[in-house]
């Protein structure tokens, strides 16, 4: 954490790169929030991942990472892995560009889709914020989220996706649609760790405990010791597979 001069000298030159850690970010973008880049001039941006992720990522994980954002975690995630181990989607494509870009400064080369994950894959509505960080699958209004654009955007399905990665370490930050986790058609059979960012103020306390409910009945355990805030963290118990428990059913979360 840099100090109060440090930060007060950020804010005040508003540099184009800053340093948060041992990567490097470009803050040359219209798409950071003012929270955004308060928290990168303070090196505290997305700082539970940050942590969770350091401390739990082994060398020989593969890692599917579903809401890349900015890419901090996924530049983290290819410089413990290395960048082949390390697949990340994106479904807002206006990021794009600082995906690449912080990328390219911290020499990583994930394997990089501009798409949203989904249960069934196919087109699916996505609704775009002027702030990255208030785009999701649901509508939803913010004071920092004046215009929201309803789109189409192309997804590819869970199960897909654990077919072909293989992944062992599943980060997600997804902005509410992370309670599709919870259905029980989603094979996690493969992973051994999850990193997931929570919404309960999107899709309601109720979903968020389902779907907390549910990896547990999967054979997860909730590391309440590694979890910080909204963003916990889960283990698959010794001797725990998919195919010996039973899922919890299907639910619909209602949406804030």
């Amino acid at each position: 954490m840099p100090s109060w001069l440090a930060y007060q000298c950020r804010k005040a030159f508003r540099p184009k790169t800053i340093r948060n850690g041992d990567i490097t970010l470009s803050l040359a973008h219209d798409c950071l929030s003012p929270r955004v880049r308060k928290a990168l001039y303070k090196d505290g941006n997305e700082l539970e991942e940050r942590e969770i992720v350091g401390r739990n990522l082994a060398a020989d994980d593969v890692v599917l990472e579903i809401g890349a954002g900015i890419g901090m975690i996924t530049i983290i995630c290819c410089k413990t892995v290395g960048s082949d181990r390390v697949h990340t989607f994106e479904a807002n494509a206006a990021m794009e560009p600082a995906l690449r870009k912080n990328f390219k400064l911290n020499s990583v080369s994930p394997h990089l889709e501009m798409k949203m994950v989904s249960l069934h894959g196919g087109q699916q509505d996505f609704f775009v914020a002027e702030q990255y960080v208030g785009s999701s699958r649901y509508h939803r209004t913010t004071s920092g989220n004046r215009e929201i654009k309803e789109t189409k955007v192309e997804s590819v399905s869970f199960n897909s996706l654990m077919r072909q990665v293989r992944p062992t370490f599943l980060v997600v930050d997804i902005e509410g649609a992370e309670v599709d986790l919870a259905d029980p058609s989603v094979d996690l059979q493969c992973v051994e760790k999850i990193c997931v960012e929570v919404h309960p103020r999107i899709v309601g306390d109720e979903a968020t405990s389902h779907l907390i409910g549910s990896l547990v009945a999967r054979g997860f355990i909730l590391r309440l010791s590694e979890s910080r805030a909204d963003v916990l963290y889960f283990e698959r118990a010794k001797g725990q597979s998919q195919t010996n428990v039973a899922p919890a059913a299907a639910f619909e979360p209602r949406v804030a």
